[in-house]
């Protein structure tokens, strides 16, 4: 990872009153585009698998993902894969605990036809701390 990418990381820590908690999330449904189709946006969503949602400070992750992840708020994830040569997915993983609702976003760049975003909302499905 980047030194910018750590020193950004690092501030964004900084302000945060950090809540650990673990998420089990599932039905993510919204919207993508992709560079390949013409930067387009279109309905998306990954239903079939779930995902673990660990907020916990430094050791946050999500699993199954193999990116650096932060918290950077009560409730909120990034998730940084940047190398030098300028390709990056940035994601953030923000749960509502409340609303039993997670809100998911992901920005690609530097990877040609798969370059663009995706919105999604998912289902917290259970709790797993």
């Amino acid at each position: 990872m980047g030194l910018r990418i750590r020193a950004l990381l690092l501030l964004l820590l900084a302000p945060m009153d950090a809540t650990a908690g673990c998420y089990v999330i599932g039905n993510l449904e919204g919207q993508s585009t992709r560079e390949g189709f013409e930067f387009e946006i279109s309905e998306d969503g990954i239903t079939e698998a779930k995902f673990i949602v660990e907020l916990n400070g430094p050791e946050s992750k999500v699993t199954p993902n193999d990116m650096s992840c932060s918290q950077v708020g009560a409730l909120t994830l990034l998730c940084v894969d940047a190398v030098e040569n300028g390709k990056s997915v940035i994601e953030t993983w923000s749960v509502f605990p409340e609303r039993k609702k997670l809100v998911h976003t992901k920005s690609i760049n530097g990877l040609g036809a798969f370059n663009g975003g995706n919105l999604f909302v998912g289902k917290i499905i259970g709790r797993c701390d």
